[in-house]
Parts: structure tokens; C-alpha cells; sequence
């Protein structure tokens, strides 16, 4: 009887055990947000990657997300969630200054960027847009309130 209970121990510990405590997916990741302040507005890049996402820097000027990353494995998988309000248009990537070609799916809201890239180490990935949404609306702001001011102020002198 002892040994038939210790027969069912192990066998029980031995087909739950490495499942419990087995290695991770590579493909598995961490969720991580960024807060993008630019222009009086503040925009939610979303991230989910099996790598470490140091950081994110915009640069307006060349319509660029740049993304410091570090990753301990040689199979880099991540999903990636831009406002297109941010950036937008035909959005090219690129790893360590090497294009990659990954899905990318949009809607009205945001686009939405499935990558895959080799390599260990620290990395920078660029996610270069087309347009960048805020660089024209203080001017439409601008040129929108002198329209409205004007029209305000030649009313009030046709009443006279």
C-alpha cells in the first residue's frame, strides 16, 4: 500500500511540476504603456513585447517614434498601438537602422503593428509616419479663430 501511495506522488508530481515551472513562450510579453506629450496633447502608445522597452521619444520634425529596447533573446515578437493622431500614413520600421516589413492593421483610431526581428542586446527600433496630425492643427486653430474673429467684427460694424 506505502508503495503504490508513493507510485501516485510521483506520478502526480512528476506530470504537474514542469508544466508549473517550465520555460515561458518566447512569444509571450509584458504589457507597457508610454505617454506621449507633444503639441499640448498627451497620447497612449501601447505595448506588449517579450523584450524591455526602455523608453520612447518622439521626434515631430521627422515624424518618428524611436523605441529603446533590450532584449535577452534572439526571437523578438511585439504588438504595437499608435494613435493615428500621433503619427500616421504609410508607416515604415526599422531595427537598428535594418527595415522590417510587419502587419500592420488600422482603423480610425489607431494602428495597430505585429513585429518580428532577430537579436540579442540592445536594440533601437524607429517607426517612421507619413503625417503627424498636430503639426497643422494650431494653424487650422489660428487661422479658424481670426475667420470667426473677423466675421465677428464685421457683423457688429454692418449694424451701425
Amino acid at each position: 500500500m506505502k508503495i503504490l501511495g508513493f507510485l501516485v506522488i510521483a506520478f502526480v508530481t512528476i506530470m504537474l511540476l514542469p508544466p508549473a515551472f517550465g520555460a515561458i513562450s518566447e512569444k509571450t510579453g509584458l504589457k507597457k504603456d508610454f505617454t506621449i506629450e507633444t503639441s499640448g496633447y498627451d497620447f497612449e502608445v501601447e505595448t506588449v513585447a517579450n523584450f524591455e522597452i526602455n523608453d520612447v521619444k518622439l521626434s515631430r520634425e521627422d515624424k518618428k517614434l524611436t523605441f529603446d529596447i533590450t532584449s535577452s533573446l534572439d526571437n523578438n515578437f511585439a504588438e504595437i498601438l499608435i494613435p493615428i493622431n500621433l503619427i500616421d500614413g504609410d508607416l515604415t520600421l526599422f531595427v537598428n537602422g535594418e527595415e522590417i516589413f510587419p502587419q500592420i492593421r488600422k482603423n480610425d483610431k489607431i494602428s495597430f503593428i505585429v513585429l518580428e526581428f532577430n537579436g540579442t542586446g540592445h536594440n533601437t527600433m524607429e517607426i517612421m509616419g507619413t503625417t503627424y496630425l498636430p503639426e497643422f492643427s494650431s494653424y487650422t486653430l489660428l487661422v479658424i479663430g481670426a475667420a470667426f474673429s473677423f466675421m465677428f467684427v464685421s457683423r457688429k460694424f454692418k449694424k451701425f
